[in-house]
C-alpha cells in the first residue's frame, strides 16, 4: 500500500506528500500518534480532552524542481497569513491544522536533494471522517442511497412511504450537518426520534443549512447567488426537537414532509486517521 498524505490550504491549493505520482517522500513523522489531556478530581480521572497539539512531518525530495519547492512554501505559508486552517488528508479522514513552520536542509549539499521538517500546529486533534446520505422523494415515491466510505457487508436501506431506515455506520453518535432545497415551508427530518426542524419558508433556488459539526455551529440560508445568511434563532428547540442532536450509532428511522434530496452528512472524530477509503 501506497500512503499519501495531502495538504489542501484554506485557499484551496493542495500538495501530496507520498505516492508514486508526487515527487515529495514521505519521511519520520508523529501526526498518526495517539494523545489525549486528562483532568482528574482526588486522584480519580474524570475526563479526557483534546488539547492544541504540535506535531512534525518530514518530506523530501531528490528530484523537486526549484518551482516545486517554491511551490511548497507558497501553499502551506497561505494559512498562516489569511489566519484560518489548511486540512490535512490521510485515507478517509482528514483533520483541521496550520503548518506553521518548516525547518530546511541538505539543498546545499546535493543538487536536486531537498527535505523540509514540517510543524504541524491544530487546535482540533483528531482525524475526521465523514458518511453522506441523501434521502429523496420523487413523483410520489421515496428513494434513498447511501455513500460510505468504503464497502460494508449488509444492506443499510429500506424504503417504505415517507420514511427510511439510515445508517450511522460510526461507534460513537456522530455530529450532523443537513441541507434542504428549496422550496420547502419549515423544513423538518426527523431521525431517531429526534426533529431536525427550522421555522421558516425556504424559497425556490435557496438551500437550508443546519450545519453542527464545525468550529461554530450555525443555521445557514444560501440564496441562488450563493450568499449567506445567519439564522440561528429559527432552529427549533423543544422537547422531541433538537436542532443540533447527534445522531445514534446504528439503524435509524428517518422521516420527513415537504423537501427533496434531502442531504445529511454524519461526521465521526478519530484519534488516529481510518485508511479504508
Amino acid at each position: 500500500m501506497q500512503y499519501q498524505l495531502k495538504y489542501v490550504n484554506s485557499k484551496g491549493d493542495e500538495i501530496m506528500f507520498g505516492g508514486t505520482s508526487s515527487p515529495w517522500r514521505l519521511g519520520a513523522t508523529d501526526i498518526f500518534n495517539i494523545e489525549q489531556e486528562y483532568r482528574s478530581t482526588g486522584g480519580r480521572i474524570t475526563s479526557f480532552r483534546h488539547g492544541i497539539r504540535e506535531l512534525s512531518l518530514t518530506v523530501w525530495t531528490h528530484h523537486g524542481t526549484l518551482a516545486e519547492r517554491d511551490r511548497l512554501v507558497d501553499v502551506i505559508s497561505y494559512d498562516t497569513a489569511v489566519g484560518e486552517p489548511g486540512t490535512l488528508y490521510a485515507g478517509s479522514s482528514y483533520m483541521h491544522c496550520w503548518i506553521p513552520a518548516a525547518s530546511i536542509a541538505d539543498w546545499q549539499y546535493i543538487e536536486g536533494l531537498y527535505t523540509a521538517d514540517l510543524t504541524v500546529l491544530s487546535d482540533e486533534p483528531v482525524w475526521v471522517r465523514e458518511h453522506k446520505i441523501t434521502i429523496a422523494q420523487h413523483n410520489g415515491e421515496n428513494y434513498g442511497g447511501l455513500n460510505f466510505p468504503h464497502t460494508f457487508p449488509h444492506n443499510y436501506l429500506y424504503v417504505a412511504g415517507t420514511s427510511e431506515y439510515i445508517e450511522n455506520p460510526f461507534q460513537l453518535p456522530a455530529k450532523v450537518d443537513i441541507v434542504f432545497p428549496g422550496a420547502c415551508p419549515s423544513p423538518y427530518v426527523n431521525i431517531a426520534g429526534n426533529r431536525y426542524q427550522v421555522d421558516m419558508d425556504v424559497q425556490a433556488g435557496e438551500l437550508l443549512m443546519i450545519k453542527g459539526y464545525g468550529r461554530k455551529r450555525d443555521i445557514v440560508i444560501r440564496d441562488a447567488q450563493g450568499n449567506d445568511r445567519s439564522v440561528l434563532s429559527r432552529g427549533v428547540r423543544q422537547k422531541g426537537a433538537h436542532v443540533f442532536a447527534k445522531v445514534p450509532p446504528g439503524k435509524s428511522v428517518a422521516s420527513w414532509f415537504g423537501a427533496h434530496n434531502i442531504g445529511i452528512t454524519l461526521y465521526e472524530e478519530r484519534l488516529s486517521p481510518c485508511w479504508q477509503m
